[in-house]
């Protein structure tokens, strides 16, 4: 029999914030493909679910609190002694800031990255170390673009943005790079003759990351400096396992005294 364990108000409410920032507009827009992680239309909305938990039906009481049966994709920990977000996929555990990281865009940047380690564990995708640690990076870039570029911003804007958002630091700047030609690409496509009449909808491409850019951004995790192509060694590919599943008791939410 599987035992839940109880979980505080505070972290389920962190798990709605968390999953509502993952289903902003700007993460369905986000679709790549790097090695063996792709994130497609429906990554982000996906990883919420798996985040936020689904109930399975019940309640329950412990020490005078009512509380509900949930079942989770991943544990999630809040960490205050820290301002980074990281994903340990060995015990499926999320840890995560405090509550501020939800106030300013890097700190949804940092929590949108750990959660694409947990989208492509739950998928079974994460078979590949630094392929999963690209498709994270350049998903937070993408997720600023996004959040700063707008559907209706002409070619000026959109260039004086990007310009802006621009990271100072060489390691950011590679994965920067491949971001902003992943917006450019969608901005082209989105605005062809041939989309006269079929309007896109966010994410319903994916962009192919050339197994060159690829080749360079490992070197960039591993060295720091961007170095020359060179022919890519053949990736160590893990075997994928089922997604983890928890069960937990989630505290209810304190109803609202009515006025008699």
């Amino acid at each position: 029999m599987t035992t839940a364990y109880l979980e505080g108000l505070r972290t389920t409410r962190y798990r709605r914030r968390l999953a509502a920032l993952l289903r902003r507009p700007a993460c369905r827009s986000i679709s790549f493909a790097i090695g063996t992680a792709p994130i497609h239309r429906n990554f982000f909305s996906e990883t919420a679910s798996a985040i936020e938990g689904l109930p399975t039906g019940g309640t329950r009481k412990w020490n005078g609190v009512t509380h509900r049966q949930v079942q989770y994709g991943v544990r999630l920990r809040i960490d205050e002694t820290t301002d980074e977000a990281t994903y340990d996929a060995e015990r499926d555990l999320l840890l995560v800031p405090a509550e501020s990281a939800f106030d300013t865009i890097d700190g949804q940047v940092r929590l949108l990255s750990a959660c694409v380690h947990v989208g492509l564990n739950f998928e079974g995708r994460n078979l590949h170390q630094l392929d999963s640690e690209c498709a994270a990076r350049i998903a937070g870039q993408l997720f600023r673009l996004f959040e700063s570029v707008g559907d209706r911003d002409s070619e000026l804007e959109i260039v004086e943005k990007i310009k802006r958002l621009e990271p100072e630091s060489p390691r950011d700047k590679a994965f920067y790079d491949v971001a902003r030609e992943t917006l450019l690409y969608l901005h082209t496509t989105s605005h062809a003759k041939v989309q006269l009449f079929h309007k896109l909808k966010p994410g319903s491409f994916m962009k192919i990351i050339s197994i060159a850019k690829r080749d360079m951004l490992h070197d960039v995790l591993q060295q720091g400096t961007v170095r020359s192509w060179r022919a890519p060694a053949k990736p160590k590919i893990k075997v994928a396992r089922p997604p983890s599943r928890f069960l937990a008791l989630q505290e209810m939410e304190p109803s609202t005294a009515v006025l008699a």
